[in-house]
């Protein structure tokens, strides 16, 4: 077995980077010294970097052999580039059609990590706009941060985390601004759901909002909404949670 070095590598990084690229030809691994021998590295230079590359996670080692491997790292990081890259395009589908079947709600899908977030809403029949704000905290997506002018702002928003938010919904509800004569003031009512990945992690939220005079609605049935659009984004995703095969709500 053989690998082809354009240019001997130089420096630590592209040392470590070299002994990846091996290894990836190599499902079943190699040895410290194989590993050394193919690239032409001092066999106590190739150990501490895969000591380095193993404390990472990068690359795993064999109990039994001792020999090297890639772990899934590599793959991992990857995976989460494209999701985030693909995520409005599993999630816009869904999000579209419960806004045409719900009449006059709005939707968002916000991704915690850029602060993007993409609105949509029902324009006719069969047609709906789209628009997307770029690195911009908003309170349609129902942030954690509540802005210093909170008095000039009539928000409520509620935020759920967990399934057992949808039972509780009037305790986890913030609101924003002046409640008294709440019939007289047009409050933006928004709530949101997080939407997970194939391994579990939140990559964004998801959420429905309206101007109403009252919190009827967004305590009534726009959280098992928003968790029923995050629960099918998610399934999109690759998630597979214990409760995943459950019926809609």
């Amino acid at each position: 077995m053989s690998f082809h070095i354009v240019e001997m590598p130089t420096t630590a990084v592209e040392k470590a980077l070299a002994i990846c690229e091996a290894l990836s030809a190599l499902p079943r691994g190699l040895g410290v010294g194989e590993l050394a021998a193919e690239l032409g590295l001092p066999p106590s230079t190739t150990h501490r970097l895969l000591m380095l590359l193993k404390r990472q996670g990068y690359v795993q080692q064999d109990d039994d052999t001792g020999k090297y491997a890639l772990s899934l790292k590599m793959l991992d990081l990857s995976f989460r580039l494209l999701g985030r890259s693909e995520l409005r395009l599993h999630a816009y589908p869904i999000v579209r059609d419960h806004v045409l079947r719900s009449g006059g709600l709005r939707a968002f899908i916000a991704l915690p990590e850029t602060g993007d977030v993409t609105y949509v809403w029902s324009t006719g029949p069969d047609e709906v706009a789209m628009h997307t704000v770029y690195g911009k905290e908003m309170p349609g997506h129902c942030a954690i941060y509540f802005p210093a002018d909170r008095q000039s702002r009539r928000l409520s928003c509620l935020r759920l985390e967990t399934r057992d938010d949808l039972d509780r919904t009037a305790s986890v509800v913030r609101r924003l601004g002046p409640t008294a004569n709440a019939g007289q003031l047009q409050r933006l009512n928004c709530t949101c759901a997080p939407v997970h990945d194939y391994a579990g992690r939140i990559v964004a939220r998801v959420g429905l909002f309206e101007h109403g005079a009252d919190e009827r609605r967004l305590l009534g049935g726009h959280p098992r909404s928003a968790w029923e659009l995050a629960r099918l984004i998610s399934l999109r995703l690759g998630y597979l949670p214990a409760h995943a095969a459950e019926t809609p709500m």
